[in-house]
């Protein structure tokens, strides 16, 4: 996959089926999309291109607040998830105040047109240009919009995803997603505590704007140096110890190596409880041998 900043000098000139939209996360829903476009690219022996954001449009629109920096995926995973649904060209353009004044037709004309669209897909609820275009305004070129895809009855959307990881529910969010929710960071030096009671565990620092689910103790899958290990994570403030600053601290079960400053993804598999202050670290202990079972079982 080719990733380009979208310039006309710059763009392949053979025939593409065209996917349009933000993708935060590249869920089931949107994977919809790209078994389409897929399909299309077969038939009409065309290459798949998406053209799309780096970052949110909502933050051109909404007083700032740090989480309108924050991604379902980091950018790494959200390149890796392209790729692995068929795109051959990602070409990427900045929402800004300019791009957002742009009309349907604005759109069209300075975008859209400069490519050899064999075909383009959307979702069912699509709208492009400050005059919320809908899919009547490509009806030059072949188009087709895909039906909302339901989870429990309810559709799959990135927006219900965020609030799952949020809520720590992290079985639903995997579910929706299609894939196991991860978070990217790099091992740091932390209390060392966990070392004291027989659970020593890797700090980590995120190095990307992605959620982090709710406090509490996880089931999670850790890779490290292209190896994935089962573990136990926790996210909260070592309540036990008087900590203040929120961690991400991970037992990496049956690994005993020093991993200082390496990158690990961790993948977040279950919620195991939510965060507790024990009375005293022989109550701490009986509880981590509890969810180190339950962990290892799972």
């Amino acid at each position: 996959m080719k990733v380009i900043k979208f310039k006309e000098e710059d763009l392949d000139s053979a025939p593409t089926i065209l996917v349009l939209g933000y993708f935060d996360g590249l869920h089931r829903g949107h994977q919809a999309l790209f078994d389409k476009a897929r399909d299309l690219a077969a038939e009409k022996n065309a290459s798949i291109s998406v053209l799309t954001f780096p970052e949110s449009p909502v933050l051109v629109f909404k007083k700032f607040n740090e989480d309108l920096l924050k991604h379902l995926t980091s950018p790494d995973k959200r390149l890796a998830l392209f790729e692995e649904n068929g795109v051959d060209f990602l070409y990427l353009t900045d929402f800004t105040s300019h791009f957002a004044k742009l009309t349907s037709h604005d759109f069209i004309q300075k975008y859209v047109s400069h490519l050899n669209i064999a075909a383009i897909v959307v979702g069912f609820d699509y709208r492009f240009g400050s005059d919320h275009g809908e899919l009547s305004q490509l009806s030059e070129y072949e188009s087709y919009q895909i039906a909302q895809v339901s989870d429990a009855g309810e559709k799959i959307s990135s927006t219900r995803i965020r609030q799952a990881v949020l809520d720590g529910d992290v079985s639903l969010a995997n579910r929706l997603l299609g894939y196991d929710y991860e978070v990217s960071g790099i091992v740091v030096h932390g209390e060392a505590r966990g070392r004291t009671i027989g659970y020593p565990t890797a700090n980590i620092e995120s190095k990307h704007y992605q959620y982090l689910p709710a406090i509490g103790v996880y089931v999670v899958d850790i890779e490290v140096s292209g190896v994935r290990y089962r573990g136990m994570a926790s996210i909260g403030y070592n309540d036990t110890f008087g900590g203040k600053n929120k961690t991400l601290e991970v037992n990496i079960f049956d690994f005993h190596d020093e991993i200082y400053g390496e990158s690990v993804t961790v993948y977040f598999l279950k919620l195991i409880r939510g965060m507790i202050k024990f009375d005293g670290v022989d109550a701490l202990i009986t509880q981590m041998n509890s969810d180190e079972k339950l962990s290892r079982e799972f």
